[in-house]
């Protein structure tokens, strides 16, 4: 039996031996035929994989696809490594998606989260199906550390980003893009930079930006500046407006624009602007409300424009790279200054204010052409030089023409003009000079800039201190300080009114001339002068209280009306008493009167209680009037007439008595002395009852006037009384209201009388 088990035991362990041996074969044969076995994960690994993919779709579209070379699942954890991560986020129509590339990424499958930490490139606006279209450049972002959220559909990274755009490229600190609705948000430090066709590129800076593709707008925020060569804009918060990626317009807040040229600039800006830009991606337009402003300088000065609102249009030439200024439009409380540049003959600055202003540009934008107003205007020229005016212009409508150099060529003004000129300060005694009338146009000196000429239309009014004027138009010749008042002109001051055709004002010298049916008043002492005393209280050939009227086909005054010069069918006229003459001659000043060519002299006396005024009327060719002794010489055919009383002789010297000492129904004159073969002659004579008077003959005849006298004396002395002889001497003395006679005689020659006897 012990033999028998130690058999048993011996075949049981050959049989074992047997088995064992044959499973190591069995094994040796079945690892030499099996795959080699992988390496063991790394402890933190949960599971790994290649050419991993995930995805997720809405309906019968594809939202997201994620594709990876590499897939590592993080033990314990919900966290996916990826490697050589593409990323496919589809738009709503399915036609195009973005893509995301990352040479190394995490995906968090529950949140739907995937995040590089590499560098990340992404593409948007691939086609769906198809190749992308050949030659057409997608925009492309650049950035690391970027995070996209599948449940919203937002990538997103807090580090710098590139992107390239169709003809153009860019940058920032940060950046989002919601694929959902086409809209990139890019953060901070934000730089664009676009590449037209033709023309410089245009520059982009903002604190961020904010990009709508689908409605094709760009935001920036909170400040933004747009570059393109030398013009810009800068400005707080904007829009920008694409059609096809390309630059429309912009909208801004607190914009400022600008464009710079050799020498010149032109600013503008808003609380609120819009800027227009053609296919060229030069300005064509710009519009801005609240605070309004417009600023162009050039070597020939500064124009500045502004009001609440503004439009301006810019015109690009022919093969120019940027757009120049055309025209402007100011409005509401527009207000425009001009400020020519500082040179030796620098003209006066100009301010212009109305509620509407259209300025028109010289090409190239650099200098105004032409300003007009469209609604009533104020313009004003303020003094550069001590020499120079300041007037205050304003009308319904002003329209200002420049030449180059920034100087005015011409101005005109419509419709209930009023032009005020302040005379400069070193003038003495200058008063303000205010002109009125429907139309007003003027023209400057084109090397000084200064005013030259004036003219002035329809309902034309003139004061400057007492002096005043109307006429239909006026002409000013400013250098020469002249006014020229045509058809139906008036002058009046203190002293009286001048009125005629034509009206002539030298300013400067201090005279006017009168031209065509001229009439004129001078006043008396009540209205400040008398027109035979000069104001001074004397007496003269009219009384000095009462007015003096005077007609001329020309009138000239000099020296503030001091003298006065009357010529072609002069005369001068108070109440009944009158001078005329082709000429007459007043100096106020040293209360002389000329009178030359057909003197007709009337001198009317105050009549007595109850009895009819006498006149004594002298003829001549010329007279000469000193106040200094009351006496007036007449010269050349000399006639008096007083009542029945005629002198005629070749000179008169008529004295005339002080006012104060006339009686009433005596005569102011006192005394007449005719020379140069000297004739008197009676109307009638009472005594013989004849309608002839006595006639007398002599060298001289003197007239007493307050006695009714009548002396003749030298060269034979003769008296004829009618029916009653003659009568001679040395000297001869009637008396007109009775028949005596005196005669005197000389030693050796005596007096004779010859009677006429009557027959039966």
């Amino acid at each position: 039996m012990r033999k028998t088990r130690i058999a048993l035991l011996a075949a049981l362990v050959s049989t074992v031996a047997a088995v064992v041996a044959g499973y190591y074969a069995s094994q040796k044969r079945n690892l030499a035929l099996a795959p080699a076995r992988p390496a063991p994960l790394p402890a933190d690994v949960g599971s790994a994989a290649t050419d991993w993919s995930w995805s997720q779709s809405s309906k019968d579209r594809a939202v997201v696809e994620v594709r990876a070379r590499d897939f590592r699942q993080i033990k314990d954890s919900t966290r996916f490594e990826l490697g050589a991560v593409e990323l496919k986020i589809f738009s709503k129509s399915g036609e195009t998606y973005d893509r995301v590339r990352s040479s190394k990424a995490e995906f968090d499958q529950p949140a739907e989260r995937l995040y590089s930490d590499g560098e990340v490139t992404i593409v948007l606006g691939l086609p769906a199906k198809g190749a992308p279209v050949p030659g057409k450049r997608y925009v492309e972002i650049r950035t690391s550390g970027l995070a996209y959220d599948n449940q919203t559909g937002i990538s997103s990274t807090e580090r710098p980003a590139q992107f390239q755009f169709e003809n153009g490229e860019g940058r920032s600190t940060g950046a989002a893009y919601d694929s959902a609705r086409r809209y990139l948000w890019m953060k901070s430090d934000v730089e664009v930079a676009s590449h037209p066709a033709s023309g410089a590129p245009m520059k982009i800076r903002a604190g961020e930006l904010h990009y709508y593709e689908a409605e094709q707008k760009v935001e920036l925020k909170p400040w933004s500046t747009l570059e393109r060569g030398d013009q810009g804009v800068k400005a707080g918060a904007a829009t920008v407006f694409l059609d096809q990626g390309r630059l429309t317009r912009v909208e801004a807040q607190q914009g400022q624009g600008w464009t710079r040229g050799s020498g010149r600039q032109v600013r503008f800006g808003a609380d609120w602007m819009e800027v227009k830009f053609t296919a060229a991606q030069t300005v064509a337009a710009a519009a801005g409300v609240g605070a309004a402003e417009l600023l162009s300088e050039s070597p020939s000065g500064s124009t500045k424009a502004s009001g609440n609102r503004m439009n301006l249009e810019f015109v690009t030439p022919a093969g120019a790279a940027e757009s120049h200024l055309t025209t402007a439009y100011v409005m509401e409380q527009a207000r425009v200054e001009s400020v020519p540049a500082a040179k030796p003959a620098q003209p006066e600055s100009r301010v212009l204010t109305a509620e509407g202003i259209k300025l028109v540009m010289r090409p190239g934008g650099e200098e105004v052409e032409l300003l007009e107003t469209m609604t009533p205007a104020r313009l004003e020229f303020l003094p550069q030089q001590p020499a120079q005016w300041r007037r205050l212009l304003t009308a319904d409508r002003v329209t200002a023409r420049y030449r180059q150099g920034n100087r005015l060529e011409t101005l005109r003004a419509i419709g209930q003009v009023h032009l005020r000129s302040e005379p400069p300060a070193a003038l003495p005694k200058g008063q303000p000079r205010l002109t009125w009338s429907d139309g007003l146009e003027a023209a400057f000196d084109p090397q000084t800039g200064q005013m030259s000429r004036l003219t002035q239309w329809s309902n034309f009014r003139y004061q400057e201190g007492a002096r005043q004027a109307r006429s239909i138009g006026a002409r000013f010749d400013l250098p020469a300080d002249r006014i020229s008042l045509d058809t139906a002109a008036r002058v009046w001051d203190e002293s009286g009114q001048t009125a005629a055709h034509i009206l002539i004002l030298e300013q400067r010298e201090d005279k006017f001339h009168a031209q065509g049916d001229v009439v004129a008043t001078h006043l008396g002492k009540t209205g400040g002068r008398g027109t035979g005393d000069g104001g001074r209280g004397e007496e003269g050939l009219f009384v000095s209280d009462r007015p003096v009227q005077a007609t001329a086909r020309t009138m000239d005054s000099e020296q503030n009306g001091k003298l006065l010069h009357y010529r072609g069918a002069a005369r001068l006229w108070q109440e009944a008493s009158s001078i005329q003459g082709e000429e007459i001659h007043l100096d106020r000043g040293a209360r002389t009167l000329a009178a030359r060519g057909g003197v007709v002299s009337v001198l009317v006396e105050e009549a007595a209680p109850g009895s009819q005024a006498r006149a004594v009327t002298i003829t001549a060719d010329s007279l000469d009037y000193s106040d200094q002794d009351r006496r007036a010489h007449y010269r050349g055919n000399v006639v008096l007439r007083r009542e029945r009383l005629t002198v005629t002789a070749q000179q008169l010297e008529a004295f005339l008595r002080p006012r104060q000492q006339v009686k009433p129904g005596q005569s102011r004159l006192e005394r007449a002395l005719a020379s140069g073969g000297a004739e008197v002659r009676e109307a009638r004579d009472p005594l013989a009852g004849t309608s002839a008077g006595r006639r007398g003959s002599a060298e001289q005849a003197e007239y007493l006037a307050g006695e009714e006298r009548v002396v003749l004396r030298g060269g034979a002395p003769r008296i004829e009384q009618p029916g009653r002889g003659a009568t001679s001497g040395a000297e001869l003395t009637y008396y007109l209201n009775d028949d005596r006679l005196l005669v005197s005689g000389q030693p050796g020659a005596p007096s004779q009388t010859r009677y006429k006897l009557k027959r039966n």
